[in-house]
């Protein structure tokens, strides 16, 4: 994988965006030290997915600041932004009419005449030897399965060689066997590579299980920020999901336990 981005931090004070005269986000703050691994967590319309696309800068016209990598986002040129961030959707259409290999070159035009051809070359091999996506370079994107369609679209980002990758429900329409590649993959690319890993999901158990730190939204506002055991303590799951948990252990040591919706809070 290319290193030329190096690892990225986030810092983003009192973020708050309007779409069609709605607040989505209001006063949103939060940092991740470069080379770290934070999950956004939140029900359904919690703000999760608006505040990754500015981020991604997918989305403009905020209020607020959004330091990536030490330098305010808005001030971004998009090919600069690409050096620092780069972002995987919730879904990839599987229409595109590109090879695999064709279509992860092109996440590296944010390098073209920086990075050397042979930069390039090294950068999209390994990013598909990585994702075990090497045997299916000369097929089309649109005859791939969900799962890896969604190799791919990792293999783009990390390609891309961007200190900071941004993913927006990685394991949804997955199943279970696509879901746990996912998420090794993620744990791979951040541990072993450095990559700052910024991951919105509403599955509670896969960010209990993964991440260093935890944002959790409701209603367009973080609600909690801290490591994973913390939201164990003090009702906080019930209060940003609106429902109570039943919690389920291995009893092997140093596991979290596995959390199942109990009831309506009423």
């Amino acid at each position: 994988m290319s290193r030329e981005g190096g690892a990225n931090g986030i810092k983003i004070t009192g973020l708050s965006v309007e779409l069609g005269g709605r607040a989505i986000l209001s006063n949103v703050s939060f940092e991740a030290a470069p080379g770290s691994f934070l999950y956004v967590i939140g029900r359904n319309g919690a703000g999760k997915s608006t505040l990754l696309k500015c981020v991604a800068g997918v989305i403009g016209g905020y209020k607020g600041e959004l330091l990536i990598g030490g330098r305010e986002a808005s001030s971004l040129a998009a090919r600069d932004r690409a050096r620092l961030v780069a972002y995987v959707p919730q879904s990839s259409p599987g229409d595109v009419p590109y090879t695999v290999s064709d279509f992860i070159e092109m996440s590296r035009y944010p390098w073209s005449g920086i990075a050397s051809e042979a930069d390039d070359r090294r950068a999209v091999s390994g990013a598909m030897e990585l994702t075990g996506i090497t045997a299916f370079a000369d097929r089309r994107i649109s005859s791939l399965s969900g799962g890896e369609r969604q190799k791919v679209m990792i293999a783009s980002a990390i390609a891309q060689g961007s200190g900071m990758i941004l993913m927006d429900e990685p394991t949804t329409y997955l199943d279970y066997a696509h879901q746990v590649e996912t998420i090794d993959l993620m744990a791979r690319v951040n541990r072993e590579r450095g990559v700052t890993m910024l991951v919105v999901t509403h599955d509670v158990n896969l960010a209990m299980g993964l991440s260093g730190k935890i944002v959790a939204m409701s209603g367009g506002r973080v609600e909690w920020t801290g490591p994973p055991s913390g939201l164990l303590e003090a009702g906080w799951l019930s209060r940003i999901f609106g429902v109570s948990f039943d919690r389920y252990s291995s009893g092997r040591e140093g596991e979290f336990p596995v959390l199942v919706p109990e009831r309506r809070v009423r």
